[in-house]
């Protein structure tokens, strides 16, 4: 199996920038020690309060991470598309990917449902999701040629390329380039570089947990980072991105691998310690605190959406803390190292998963327990399933 990481934000707690980074850099250390692939990295803005303080530039710190390290990959979770201009954003990655000789993974999202986006594009708007999600994939779909034609031309609802009414007046500029200029000098396409060392481009993760992204994401043929869905709801989205990424791409394909063989990537917020209830007692109040207030943030976050269509929530699940129903609905991965990788082993058996992402933010804990924790992954989990098979389930 792969396993993946990421930092401590220390989400909802006032905490000094200096330290936070320097933990991060202290993080990845320990993550590449430890045998991790990838360390991802979130992007936010403008969210004042301590709420939350993940980087604004995943791929700037990814790339201080990556040259403190030996073999630790960097992504994001996630660039949001509609907050970038689709080339820079296409540039910076590109680079990244050949300064790194190729340990770039990209990490992609629409964004939440805040005041942030609207700040770069209006159209970027989460209040108008449909809006919204053709400034992504238009997005989307410029970055990829940005990364693959050696003549860059696009013209779409949101952006044009190149702007018209560019003209060279020396020859000696577009005579012999005929791809990049008309005959009188009229930019006619941009040559953007580099492009990315991975061939045709980095592999691609969205985060994102709706059935509809799932088969968005299947369709487009890149991987899902999945955070927020109860085990029988990623058995659902993960139904619904195999039967939409076999049509797609003609392939019968087995759960929890995409055509072109990348894996889907389950994330969970994590905490490990010597014991169940030292876990439990450590992580509770972080848990509680942050999604009470994600929950505030963003009010299309309801208990129902984590869950599948065929499960009801329970008088009793309205009434539990949020610690307890994300326990009972297997959304985490706290407790001791044997519990957590029981958890894990019952992804990997029933739905094939073959890539898991621990996420070690319980909250107001210690940056020193968060780090032993991963430590304690890393000593007692990860060697469980070094000689294990996955199996392909149906």
């Amino acid at each position: 199996m792969r396993f993946d990481g990421n930092v401590y934000y220390h989400e909802c707690e006032p905490y000094p920038d200096h330290e936070l980074h320097q933990e991060w850099s202290d993080t990845a250390r320990v993550l590449d020690e430890g045998g991790f692939t990838t360390c991802w990295l979130g992007e936010h803005h403008f969210w004042h309060k301590a709420y939350p303080v993940a980087c604004p530039n995943p791929v700037l710190v990814g790339m201080h991470l990556a040259s403190i390290t030996k073999n630790l990959r960097m992504g994001q979770s996630a660039c949001i598309l509609p907050d970038h201009h689709p080339i820079r954003l296409a540039e910076d990655l590109a680079t990244a990917d050949n300064l790194t000789s190729g340990r770039l993974d990209v990490g992609i999202a629409r964004g939440t449902n805040s005041s942030a986006s609207i700040q770069f594009h209006r159209a970027a708007d989460r209040r108008d999701s449909a809006t919204n999600y053709r400034l992504f994939d238009e997005t989307l779909d410029i970055m990829k040629k940005c990364w693959t034609h050696e003549a860059v031309q696009h013209k779409g609802e949101f952006y044009e390329f190149p702007v018209k009414g560019w003209s060279e007046d020396d020859p000696r500029i577009y005579k012999n380039d005929p791809e990049h200029y008309g005959p009188d000098g009229e930019l006619i396409a941009l040559g953007v570089m580099p492009k990315p060392f991975q061939k045709p481009y980095p592999p691609i993760w969205q985060a994102a947990d709706s059935n509809s992204s799932y088969e968005y994401a299947a369709r487009k043929g890149h991987a899902i980072i999945g955070v927020a869905r109860s085990f029988e709801g990623t058995r659902e989205a993960w139904n619904i991105y195999r039967d939409s990424a076999s049509e797609a791409s003609g392939q019968d394909l087995p759960l929890g691998v995409c055509a072109n063989g990348q894996t889907l990537n389950v994330m969970r917020t994590f905490h490990v310690a010597e014991t169940c209830e030292e876990a439990a007692n450590d992580a509770r109040h972080g848990i509680n605190t942050f999604f009470d207030m994600a929950t505030g943030l963003n009010p299309n976050w309801a208990r129902e959406a984590f869950l599948a269509k065929g499960e009801t929530l329970s008088d009793e699940d309205r009434n539990l803390d949020w610690f307890d129903f994300f326990q009972k609905y297997e959304m985490l991965f706290v407790g001791s190292p044997d519990f957590v990788a029981e958890r894990i082993d019952k992804f990997r058996t029933e739905l094939n998963c073959q890539h898991v992402t621990i996420w070690p933010n319980p909250g107001f804990v210690p940056y020193k327990k968060v780090r032993r924790g991963i430590e304690l992954f890393a000593e007692r989990v990860i060697p469980q399933f070094d000689n294990v098979s996955t199996a392909v389930a149906s």
